[in-house]
């Protein structure tokens, strides 16, 4: 904790801060049209102007303790630094390439070797990436910044997922824990900096849900079709279908009524149930996890306090989920009503290419409706559910934050998680 702010908690102020956002959302779908159309002509280079016009947008209509945030990043710097990122990578594919062509026994673990190469690169792009955004997000004039070393994050993402590998993923929720403090413990409001308290114990019962809806169910059917089975499979379990495509199977007929058929059923029944219900858990996790990490963060005396209920979190994903459905059944029956134009007009009256042309201008307005769907459900609804349920204790201490005369960062430090594809354009929470 910095002296100013350990002297202002010792003169008893405490005040309870606001953050709030602006939910009219007026301007965000002009930004989101223009974003989609601009990159789709531009191949998407444009996307990165888009990037920045979209966090300029979020930062300034999100208020803390009554003062905006202001985003000062360019799109020039995140193309650029893209191209240089690029321009990196490609030497290394190339090795990696030469690498499985020149060395035999290397070839089978070509895939595998690309995985672990690019995954920490990845790891080290995730943490590079959110200096940049750091460096270039003020507050009240006050810069934010980012310390710590990418490679040391890095190599810790490594050690705990080899953990998690180890431990059957129960040592996931501790992974996720150790990183947010990490990020946290390295993340800097001008010259002060802030401290993370999360436990991955605090994560662990909302992550022991996923073993008890999907994976133990998984296990279980699974384990009574190998007892079924005299835990050997039968070769001829699955033969070619009859007038089938090459390669195309079906369940041998031999096998009906059999344990091996009434097991194997409850065990696909079981698959079919689960996961569906695993998925659903996910928006679950994402709010709790959200929630412990927010209520651990901490600036010195000054800390969040968050409220946020997993509900606040499924109804975005509920509203797009039905869009999208509705979106495929009107399209089925423009398709079908395409067809019997087609069918009935022939293809002489030009109906036929009249009816592509419909389809490819549906495609891409079904595009552009659901990119400005996704903005404006997805990510300003969650963006806003976090926001408005976090207030800020003793925000006082807000007052004794001061300026540092810290260097920025580049445009490469997100360029390459750009180039990787592990960045993202807003990040709900921290």
């Amino acid at each position: 904790m910095t002296q100013p702010l350990a002297d202002h908690a010792r003169t008893g102020t405490e005040r309870v801060g606001a953050i709030t956002f602006d939910r009219r959302l007026s301007g965000l779908s002009g930004i989101a049209i223009r974003g989609f159309l601009l990159s789709l002509v531009t191949f998407g280079i444009y996307r990165f102007w888009y990037v920045t016009e979209l966090r300029r947008y979020f930062w300034s209509r999100t208020i803390v303790d009554g003062s905006p945030g202001e985003y000062t990043g360019r799109g020039k710097e995140l193309f650029l630094g893209f191209l240089v990122a690029i321009a990196i990578l490609i030497p290394i594919y190339v090795a990696i390439f030469i690498a499985t062509i020149s060395v035999p026994w290397l070839a089978p673990f070509g895939s595998i070797l690309s995985f672990l190469i690019l995954f920490v690169l990845g790891q080290f792009a995730i943490y590079r990436g959110r200096r940049y955004r750091a460096s270039r997000t003020l507050w009240r004039g006050i810069r934010l910044g980012q310390d710590g070393s990418a490679i040391t994050y890095a190599a810790m993402a490594i050690g705990w997922s080899l953990l998690t590998l180890a431990t059957l993923g129960l040592a996931f929720p501790f992974m996720r824990a150790s990183l947010e403090r990490y990020r946290i413990d390295h993340t800097l409001i001008g010259s002060s900096r802030m401290a993370s308290s999360a436990r991955g114990r605090s994560l662990l019962l909302p992550w022991l849900m996923f073993y008890v809806v999907v994976l133990l169910p998984i296990a279980a059917a699974f384990i009574a079709f190998l007892v079924a089975s005299d835990f050997t499979i039968p070769d001829d379990l699955f033969v070619p279908k009859e007038g089938g495509k090459p390669g195309e199977t079906q369940f041998n007929s031999d096998y009906n009524g059999t344990p091996i058929a009434t097991f194997g059923a409850i065990l696909m029944g079981t698959l079919g149930f689960t996961l569906p219900l695993g998925l659903l858990l996910i928006p679950f996790y994402r709010a709790r996890e959200t929630r412990i990490f927010v209520n651990a963060a901490s600036l010195g005396p000054v800390r969040l306090s968050s409220t946020l209920k997993a509900r606040q979190f499924y109804w975005p994903y509920i509203v797009y989920l039905l869009s999208i459905i509705g979106f495929v059944l009107l399209l089925g029956l423009v398709i079908g009503g395409g067809a019997l134009l087609l069918h009935a007009g022939g293809t002489q009256s030009g109906a036929h290419w009249a009816i592509v042309l419909g389809m490819i201008v549906g495609y891409l307005g079904g595009a552009l409706f659901f990119a400005v769907l996704y903005v404006r459900v997805i990510t300003a609804r969650l963006w806003a559910a976090v926001a408005t349920t976090t207030t800020i204790e003793n925000a006082g201490g807000l007052d004794a934050v001061l300026a540092s005369s810290r260097r920025v960062g580049s445009g490469l430090n997100e360029g390459l998680a750009d180039a990787l594809d592990v960045g993202g354009a807003l990040e709900v929470g921290f």
